[in-house]
């Protein structure tokens, strides 16, 4: 098992997914949330205007086509959204699931084009929750012939309720707006409601959310929220009084200096400009101007003079310049001036994690690091959340996904100087791979894995370290041909002289927890000293993954350093 916390159900509707270039965004929410242990459904309208294209597509050949026929046609826009939010995710290194309506047994009931929910696979969806998010078209079923039906208007929001109460879940509707308001907020001056009951969110939710859908929630009592992504606010829908939001708080951007604009830099920099309302960037530091502005950064925010960005007003520095020297003086100074700062750097961090902590603290600014354990796979999130339950007696994994890849290839048959070669033609090695294969980088994320989980340090010197450089080819070969595999594996034991710490090469048999790691992927074991296992999986290095969990971290910043003010208008209802 990952956890045992509650599946949170996101639904994103057109408007959020105009078209593709939104599903990058929409993988953000997602990974909010999964990173922090909730297992995630995920339900998709078409992209944009999909459906009434396909509906003028389909009457434009025959006037009143066929319901049966029409329910088909329309289906495939929801379908090839799914599809595509599941690609969007696998390249971040999120592990998803795409199912379409048989699979997860959305059975319907009623009219063609208006049915309604009345059965769904729960084992199933459960099941798959175990492995990553689930992405779930929404609007459509099946009939217990097994018939294409749709659910009509608000069919997307009503089948991410009915998801949510077969799972005993939450349900959130992200939408363009943060919430629904007293008026049109693009009309005239209106006021958010924090909370509103089903009634009143019938007469006012309007285009934002269907009145069909809120009807399913008041019937079962299911309290839901409504918001945008990246919002800091939202109105939760339930058995309450309606309470408005007050003088409400005009959040503005984080302001961001980026030192770095390599793959990882350029990425990040792409996606902060995709959310100009949540974030501004003062200035990008790097040593080659002409690619930063290949990478389409405006020239007035180039600099290559570190100490001016340093000094420049700002609420976060994202170090992603790589290597230790400057990557230290970066940090260091920013920390001293009260800085809050985002790093991916664990060369770094693996010898200075507990002075910058200090010196955070001190200035009460904040350090965060997701990205320098493991990519996008949420490792430290993972040890947190795992801690609230009690003492961790062992982590272990496979933390390095070039040498997993090499092993890999090795197993199947290729000598280690052709995986080698191989992972770097892929971009999975650097051209001097030495501390991939030597276990310095699975040591440097097993030391800072270790201080969390144990509350004390684990210096990198303590830490025995395995080469696989050159490893023995025909070995690797044979034990695969015998059903076993070879693995890379970072582990950390807690025992009565102290903590235990190897990056060593494993020989696994089928029924081990690391077995199935596939090419670069990483995945993390937690054991608690009763035996309680958590396990997590993801991409732990690239451009896409690594981003993923720089923004992440920086969504979290911006969302721990702001608040807004409400005022009751009524009691709540006992419901």
């Amino acid at each position: 098992m990952r956890n045992s916390n509650q599946v949170v159900v996101l639904k994103f509707g057109s408007s959020v997914l105009r078209d593709e270039n939104d599903l990058a965004t929409v993988v953000h929410e997602i990974y909010r949330w999964w990173r922090h242990g909730k297992p995630v459904v995920a339900v998709v309208s078409a992209l944009g205007e999909t459906t009434n294209e396909l509906t003028r597509l389909g009457q434009s050949i025959k006037d009143n086509p066929d319901s049966e026929a029409l329910a088909q046609l329309l289906a495939t826009g929801e379908a090839a959204s799914a599809a595509l939010l599941g690609l969007a995710l696998d390249r971040a290194g999120i592990p998803a699931r795409v199912l379409d309506p048989a699979q997860a047994g959305l059975v319907t009931a009623g009219p063609t084009l208006d049915s309604n929910l009345i059965a769904i696979d729960s084992e199933r969806l459960n099941q798959e929750l175990r492995n990553g998010v689930v992405v779930l078209p929404g609007f459509i079923g099946r009939n217990e012939n097994g018939d294409t039906t749709l659910l009509g208007r608000g069919g997307s929001d009503l089948t991410a309720l009915f998801v949510a109460q077969r799972l005993g879940g939450d349900c959130i509707l992200l939408k363009d707006v943060d919430g629904l308001y007293t008026s049109d907020p693009a009309a005239t001056k209106a006021s958010r409601f924090n909370r509103v009951s089903y009634e009143t969110a019938i007469r006012v939710g309007g285009p934002v959310v269907q009145a069909k859908a809120i009807r399913f929630a008041a019937d079962h009592r299911i309290r839901f929220q409504i918001t945008s992504i990246g919002a800091n606010a939202s109105t939760e829908v339930g058995p309450v009084n309606d309470q408005v939001s007050v003088s409400e708080t005009q959040i503005p951007p984080l302001r961001v200096a980026l030192f770095g604009c390599g793959t990882v830099g350029a990425g990040v920099y792409q996606r902060l400009a995709a959310f100009p309302h949540q974030f501004a960037v003062v200035g990008v530091a790097t040593r080659s101007a002409e690619r930063a502005e290949k990478n389409q950064i405006p020239p007035e925010l180039i600099t290559n003079d570190l100490n001016e960005l340093i000094a420049k007003d700002c609420d976060v520095v994202v170090e992603l310049i790589g290597g230790t020297d400057q990557a230290h003086q970066v940090i260091q100074k920013s920390l001293e001036l009260g800085r809050n700062v985002v790093t991916a750097n664990k060369a770094v961090l693996s010898s200075q994690v507990a002075n910058w902590e200090e010196l955070a603290l001190k200035h009460d600014a904040q350090l965060l690091y997701s990205a320098a354990v493991g990519g996008v796979l949420p490792a430290l999130e993972t040890v947190q959340v795992a801690k609230t339950r009690g003492p961790i007696r062992r982590i272990f994994g496979v933390l390095n996904g070039t040498s997993n890849f090499v092993l890999e290839q090795i197993g199947d048959g290729k000598s280690a100087a052709d995986a080698i070669k191989l992972a770097q033609s892929e971009g999975y090695a650097e051209a001097d791979p030495k501390f991939d294969l030597d276990g310095t980088d699975a040591a440097q994320k097993l030391s800072l894995l270790a201080r969390l989980a144990f509350d004390r340090d684990l210096p990198f010197a303590d830490i025995r370290r395995q080469s696989i450089k050159n490893v023995d080819d025909a070995s690797l070969a044979a034990r695969r041909g015998r059903g076993s595999v070879s693995r890379v594996v970072a582990q950390c034991l807690q025992t009565a002289n102290g903590l235990d710490a190897s990056v060593e090469l494993i020989e696994l048999d089928e029924s081990h927890p690391l077995y199935t790691v596939r090419g670069v992927d990483n995945r993390l074991v937690i054991e608690s000293e009763t035996g309680e296992l958590w396990c997590v999986s993801g991409r732990g290095a690239g451009r896409w993954p690594t981003t993923e969990a720089v923004i992440a971290d920086l969504f979290d910043l911006r969302r721990t350093l702001w608040s807004t003010s409400t005022v009751e208008l009524g009691e709540e209802c006992v419901a």
